[in-house]
């Protein structure tokens, strides 16, 4: 016996060495370095947080799938605070470590440049996902950059003043950077080609002791000139960009202010939090400011919201696009580095770099490109990245989007008829570019309810409301749902809008149009989108007619409250949108724009596009139900189980087939773990497979695949309940009795395994099998029935001497019972016997249910904490001795541990304090109170002090109730007319006003 106990023991324990030394070599063999260089502290730290935080994100996800052919990616962080001198020190403080294969960053354009030249010459690929100056990348083959430079972003600013603003003068305000001076330089060249007049241009150096005055002065003569001043273009870092907004703000200045991306940072959204008018009037400085920004949420794709989601659950934090960027980045370089096949040792460093390099380089059109959440990442010769410019307007300090956006025209010749379309005005001659003149039109939708989900033909009935803002014309009954069953239904209903409002807001007339729609529609509607056991459902559109060029579709997201606190989940639950009766409850809810490419199907509008292929805005709202059901899944971390898969099975055979014992506990033990085992097993390998084959399957592939894992939940406890009836049934009885029939173990496991089929057959394939089992269920309901109490209160027993949640002479709170000592436990009932001396018997089936308070366990010393009310112009710290010296003198509380006295709060009568101190004896819990309440009295009353007691004055009227009737005078009454429910004290003080009144 004990020689097996040792073998069992021995296995254990050797699968636990294997299975942490896979850790331990996971986690701590060899890895690659990634420096990140940016600002960490200073004024630009919350960008700097922003972007490292996005980065480990992601490195997180590939370490926890094995990391880059088995070697960790590791972070190393390097603070530049945003200063040219720092990030060169920084830079050289890289190469001296010679660890990392390649850098991230820098964020200010003029630390790309200084730390650029250290990289160049010690040949250390760079990518910065912010500095937007041409001068960073060029003439500098080593760095690269993920985002537009400040030459599209300025050139758009003057384009957007021009045709959309249609102003024609402007002033220049900007920093002496590299970011604020090349910015003011290319918008002033632009302006210039577009025929405005540059009205003012200072600038300023941001080091500049005088700085604040000499942007005061800007401010001064802004107001003097605001007539002719134009739209103002503030070209400066978010920190400096704070100061100056600030000042035209309170000048009152109505001109329009334009600006780069600086100006979509959190740095720059929350620099407003400490004055005294943001805080009253939430975004009164950012409202109206238009900035030029790479991404703005509420048009971004379903990676970037899913980026989202995962950042501000893991981080609870708002971010901007820098997050994104800078994740999207670290995607870049992730697939660099494995394309590069790179070694990650320290011999082979300068090749990896080398080789790093090479396959950045390589990402030159969007079919090598990396598809992130900002769209796609690739390079053009300069080592730019080639991503469209948004305009951005802020409101109550969110950033969203503009209601018209520019585009450039790639290919002129693909517009049929160029002519009509600039009459039209879908197209705009810019300094001799043509550009789309982009219509954004807002969605939004408050879903009513979700009913009659049939999973099996993949429909479900939704009610919901649907509006739409937007400015100029569209025509909304051309709009085309991808999922509805019905089509002439939902079209019918678009016909008349339940609100339909022109609204002039500022300098904009938007038309503002709500429908109702209810209607059946197919789930799963999202391609390429999978979750293990849950569906899709909701709605996905666009619009038959226009195309991207004219139409983009964003989430409204002020509209229907994304930036609230509250969660969409919690909303929809909270508003019963799915019926909890049907069994499924909300998992997950995102809205989100996406473009998608149909055929032209030849016509002749389309004939000049390229492949022939139309991009369309389409807008989703899907909601991810699943079963309301509990599962073990979400137990097992991911990057656990590969390896707790390996270990479970392999223990799970050697228990099965080697270990062999006689001893009945022996088995249970061995049994036990096999059950442990096979449970791991299956939940570490549907885990594993689901994320493997959601990402190289189709989903109508993975749907049949998941379904083996469904079965072995069926077969696996069959043949565990086979192996427990041969161990602990027939082998002891074939000991006492003789030899078992083989027939009778062989019903009895065919019998195990035909229940497992039926479950199989009802639970996995949802196929009806009531006709097989209608005469045995209806005999097991009658027997069931009959004796449903008794067995219920048996097994509720049984349970309770096997957990022991309470022990005979406990004192106990079964649910809503009084509380009493067990004196007695029996097969169908617990009894108590309750202060009063009677006795409560309360059956086993309800104790089991209840909810139990045992004041013996974990011993018999509990806790009690009365209040104490004392005027509140006694000194806490004198009233606090006096209670604790009054605890201290009872002589029926222990001393171990001490009592405590704590000041509690100050309400409008009294301040409270917390006595606490502990008992040892349950039974004399009143007896105890009393023995404490009377020293308190004694102390209390021995140092001058009264407790305190609630007072409420009472006042009655005749005549009308409310504010009115008492500001007209009304008379009160005499306390002979309605005091029900006075007390004595509030009586006799009514007496004495009415009479004084008298």
């Amino acid at each position: 016996m004990k020689t097996k106990i040792f073998l069992l023991g021995a296995i254990i324990l050797v699968a636990l060495i294997l299975f942490a030394c896979l850790i331990y070599l996971k986690m701590y063999g060899q890895s690659i370095h990634i420096a990140f260089a940016g600002p960490m502290s200073g004024e630009g730290e919350a960008a700097g947080r922003l972007m490292t935080r996005s980065i480990q994100l992601y490195f997180d996800k590939i370490n926890q799938r094995g990391g880059i052919n088995g070697k960790k990616l590791i972070l190393d962080v390097f603070d530049d605070e945003n200063n040219a001198k720092i990030a060169s020190e920084q830079a050289q403080k890289i190469v001296e470590e010679n660890q990392a294969v390649a850098v991230i960053g820098h964020w200010y354009s003029s630390a790309s440049i200084s730390a650029g030249k250290i990289y160049k010459k010690h040949q250390i690929p760079a990518i910065t996902p912010g500095s937007v100056n041409v001068k960073v990348t060029e003439g500098n083959e080593w760095y690269f950059r993920n985002i537009y430079n400040a030459s599209a972003s300025g050139q758009f600013l003057a384009y957007y003043v021009k045709n959309v603003f249609k102003l024609n003068q402007v002033t220049i305000v900007h920093d002496n950077s590299g970011y604020g001076s090349y910015l003011a330089e290319v918008f002033e060249q632009a302006a210039d080609g577009l025929g405005m007049n540059v009205s003012n241009q200072w600038d300023f150096q941001p080091d500049d002791e005088n700085k604040d005055a000499k942007l005061k002065h800007f401010v001064e003569q802004l107001k003097q000139d605001s007539e002719t001043a134009g739209a103002i273009l503030l070209a400066t870092q978010a920190s400096e960009g704070i100061a100056l907004v600030k000042l035209i703000k309170d000048a009152g200045l109505k001109n329009y202010i334009i600006s780069g991306s600086g100006f979509s940072e959190q740095t720059f959204v929350e620099g407003f939090n400490k004055f005294p008018t943001e805080k009253t009037n939430r975004g009164y400085y950012t409202n109206d400011i238009y900035v030029a920004t790479p991404l703005i949420f509420d048009t971004a794709n379903e990676k970037a919201l899913k980026f989202k989601e995962e950042y501000q659950a893991k981080y609870d934090e708002k971010l901007d696009w820098s997050a994104a960027y800078a994740y999207d980045t670290a995607m870049v370089l992730v697939k660099a580095i494995k394309q590069a096949s790179v070694e990650g040792t320290q011999e082979s460093l300068s090749e990896d770099r080398k080789k790093i390099r090479e396959a950045l380089a390589s990402f030159t059109n969007i079919h090598d490109a990396v598809e992130g959440t900002t769209g796609f990442n690739y390079f053009d010769e300069n080592r730019d990245a080639q991503k469209p410019v948004v305009i951005g307007v802020y409101k109550h300090k969110n950033l969203v989007s503009a209601l018209t956006q520019l585009q450039v025209v790639r290919n002129a010749n693909e517009i049929t008829d160029l002519e009509q379309a600039l009459l039209d005005e879908r197209v705009l001659l810019v300094n001799d570019k043509y550009m789309y003149k982009t219509n954004v039109v807002y969605v939004g939708l408050k879903i009513l309810g979700i009913s009659d989900i049939n999973i099996t033909d993949l429909q479900f009935t939704l009610d919901f409301k649907l509006w739409f803002r937007f400015q100029g014309d569209f025509d909304i009954a051309d709009i085309e749902f991808l999922n509805v069953i019905d089509q002439k239904e939902v079209k019918k209903q678009l016909e008349t809008p339940i609100e339909d409002k022109p609204k002039k807001k500022d300098k904009e007339k938007i038309t503002y149009r709500v429908y109702r729609i209810k209607s059946r529609f197919r789930a799963d509607f999202l391609p390429n989108y999978f979750a293990y056991k849950q569906h899709v459902v909701g709605v996905s559109f666009h619009h038959r007619l226009l195309t991207r060029n004219n139409l983009i579709y964003v989430t409204d997201v002020l509209g229907m409250g994304h930036n609230q606190e509250t969660s969409l989940v919690k909303r929809l639950a909270k508003n019963h949108v799915l019926n909890p009766a049907s069994g499924w409850s909300i998992n997950r809810v995102w809205f989100f724009p996406k473009i998608i490419k149909e055929s032209s199907a030849g016509d002749p509008d389309y004939l000049n596009v390229s492949e022939g292929i139309i991009e369309y805005s389409q807008f989703n709202a899907a909601i991810q139900i699943k079963k309301d059901q509990f599962t073990l899944q979400g137990l097992i971390p991911y990057q656990y189980t590969s390896h707790l898969m390996v270990v479970s099975g392999i223990l799970f055979l050697l228990l099965t087939f080697f270990v062999k014992s006689k001893q009945i506990l022996n088995k249970f033990i061995i049994w036990s773990f096999q059950v442990i085992c096979a449970a791991l097993w299956l939940l570490s390998g549907e885990i594993l497979f689901a994320d493997w084959l959601a990402e190289n399957t189709s989903t109508h592939q993975m749907k049949y695949i998941i379904k083996v894992f469904d079965i072995l939940w069926w077969l696996v406890p069959a043949f565990l309940i086979n192996v427990a009836s041969e161990r602990f049934i027939w082998t002891p009885l074939e000991e006492r009795l003789g030899a078992i029939p083989n027939i009778i173990r062989h019903f009895f496991a065919l019998l195990v395994y035909f229940i497992a089929i039926i479950g199989i057959i009802v639970f996995v394939y949802e196929q009806q099998f009531t006709s097989l089992l209608a005469a045995s269920g209806m005999i097991a309901m009658v027997i069931g029935l009959a004796i449903q109490i008794n067995i219920s209160n048996v097994f509720s027993g049984i349970m309770i001497n096997m957990e022991r949640p309470f022990r005979l002479g406990d004192w106990i709170k079964i649910g809503e019972a009084e509380e009493g000592e067990v004196i007695d436990i029996n097969w169908r009932a617990t009894r108590l016997k309750g202060r009063d001396g009677c006795i409560l018997s309360l059956p086993n089936s309800i104790a089991a249910e209840s909810v139990i308070v045992n004041y013996y366990y974990p011993d018999e010393v509990y806790w009690l904490w009365p209040i104490v009310y004392v005027p509140p112009r006694h000194p806490p710290a004198r009233v606090k001795k006096i209670l604790l010296d009054a605890l201290l003198s009872a002589n029926k509380i222990i001393k171990d541990p001490a009592p405590i006295v704590f000041f509690k709060e100050i309400n409008e009568w009294a301040a409270s304090y917390w006595i606490a101190f502990c008992a040892d004896d349950y039974a004399a819990k009143y007896f105890i109170l009393e023995d404490v309440w009377t020293q308190v009295w004694f102390h209390l009353s021995t140092a001058g002090i009264t407790p305190a007691i609630m007072r409420q004055e009472l006042h009655i009227f005749k005549g009308e109730k409310g504010m009115s009737s008492y500001t007209k005078g009304a008379n009160p009454i005499g306390p002979e007319e309605d005091v029900l429910g006075s007390s004595p004290f509030e009586m006799k003080a009514l007496a004495s006003k009415n009479t004084l009144a008298g």
